[in-house]
């Protein structure tokens, strides 16, 4: 990684256990955020963004992920957010909501999980109505991280006709309802719940795309492989500490220290690799098989941490437990069937 995006890590490592201990929304760690430039990744340079590349983007989330894992789900969500207004067909929302969201003057979040991984095959957890000159939502986001704090979720629903809409609805509209915080493993100071909708009025304006049959066939081509990157800066911060720990140990449990370091060399090569053809669009880019061999990764390196920590990285306020218990978040995190499958395969050899 460059100096500035080491420099970034290092300043979100002292916050991350404070994060996790607290369960406090982190405006510190937003704050460095900023003073980083973070916000600007994702808008267009026409905007007054940066307009990163896929590679370029990837380091940046490793980068953060390294550093704080609660401050990494609050800046993902947020750039899946910008990254479906970016690539929607509403051009209007681009010149108005672009130049603000590049300053970090708005906090967005993704309520979109009723369309992708959660509560399939049943009734759809969220309904839209369309009449051409609005659109009505009912229904429930599942998971919207930051929930309490945004300004804006972009969110979907499906009709009767089983079309989708998307659209990008403030979050004083009336009808939103946040609940309270779930109480999660991990993760608790990035506010995530579920929202409900009753009757959400979204106006011709707030549409980003739709009503089509797949609302979310068009995204940014780096988004496959986000959760893969921040995974890997989530075992980077684990191999920091075992390579910190480890001296103190024996011979034989130094030993495990390096074979793991080199498993983690071998899936961030893989990744890179992968991020380095996502700007090829006749490239394969074998998504869920790095995602399947990062979480393999981090349950590994999870293991390998708290058993060297000892007795202390079991206990709560040791930073092995805490990356333990993000470690785990990712075999849950946005995974569809076939990584769960592919994961558990890894595991299971």
């Amino acid at each position: 990684m460059s100096n500035t995006l080491n420099e970034l890590t290092r300043a979100l490592a002292p916050l991350a256990q404070q994060n996790d201990h607290t369960g406090d929304w982190p405006i510190e760690s937003l704050d460095v955020l900023t003073r980083h430039g973070c916000w600007r990744w994702m808008i267009p340079a026409e905007f007054g963004g940066d307009g990163l590349n896929p590679t370029q983007l990837i380091q940046g989330y490793e980068a953060i992920a390294r550093g704080c894992m609660n401050t990494t789900l609050i800046f993902t969500q947020h750039d899946a957010a910008v990254d479906l207004i970016v690539t929607g067909d509403n051009e209007e929302m681009k010149e108005r909501l672009c130049p603000r969201l590049a300053t970090g003057e708005l906090l967005l979040t993704v309520g979109i999980s009723q369309l992708t991984t959660s509560r399939q095959g049943g009734e759809p957890a969220m309904r839209a109505t369309w009449d051409s000159q609005r659109t009505r939502f009912t229904g429930e986001m599942p998971w919207a991280t930051s929930a309490a704090k945004v300004d804006a979720f972009v969110t979907g629903g499906v009709m009767d006709d089983g079309r989708q809409i998307l659209a990008c609805v403030r979050a004083d509209t009336p009808g939103i309802t946040a609940g309270p915080p779930m109480n999660v493993a991990a993760l608790q100071a990035t506010w995530t719940t579920a929202v409900r909708c009753d009757n959400v009025v979204a106006e011709t304006a707030d549409i980003i795309r739709g009503p089509i049959k797949r609302v979310l066939a068009i995204r940014g081509t780096v988004r496959p492989m986000v959760v893969s990157a921040t995974g890997v800066g989530l075992a980077g911060a684990m191999l920091d500490l075992i390579r910190d720990i480890a001296p103190k140990r024996s011979p034989e449990l130094r030993s495990f220290a390096d074979r793991i370091s080199h498993h983690y060399d071998r899936v961030r090569r893989d990744l890179y690799a992968a991020a380095d053809a996502l700007s090829d669009p006749l490239a394969d880019t074998p998504s869920s098989v790095i995602r399947a061999s990062v979480n393999d990764l981090l349950v590994r390196l999870a293991t390998v941490t708290v058993t060297i920590a000892k007795g202390s990285g079991y206990l709560k306020t040791h930073p092995a437990q805490r990356l333990a218990r993000e470690a785990l978040f990712f075999l849950v995190w946005s995974a569809p069937d076939s990584v769960q499958v592919q994961t558990l395969e890894h595991l299971l050899v």
